[in-house]
């Protein structure tokens, strides 16, 4: 019989959570290493977009959309 538990069809999958919560535990393959976040300047983007239109960003927007977003406002064509 084929064994099948949490541990091992999480050890299967490829979601970066439980490659963080099982690198902690010890149980890390090399192939489950989790991305490392890059840090951008989303937050300040976010701040710079509010005071500029000055309504909140969609939090769905990445930084190279609120970019954008910010230079064509800045234009005057928003």
């Amino acid at each position: 019989m084929k064994k099948s538990t949490y541990m091992d069809r999480a050890m299967k999958s490829r979601d970066p959570r439980f490659a963080r919560v099982l690198g902690k535990l010890g149980y890390e393959r090399r192939d489950m290493v989790a991305e490392a976040s890059q840090p951008d300047d989303l937050a300040e983007l976010r701040k710079e977009y509010e005071a500029l239109i000055g309504k909140r960003p969609y939090m769905g927007w990445g930084a190279d959309e609120l970019r954008e977003k910010i230079a064509s406002a800045a234009a005057g064509g928003e």
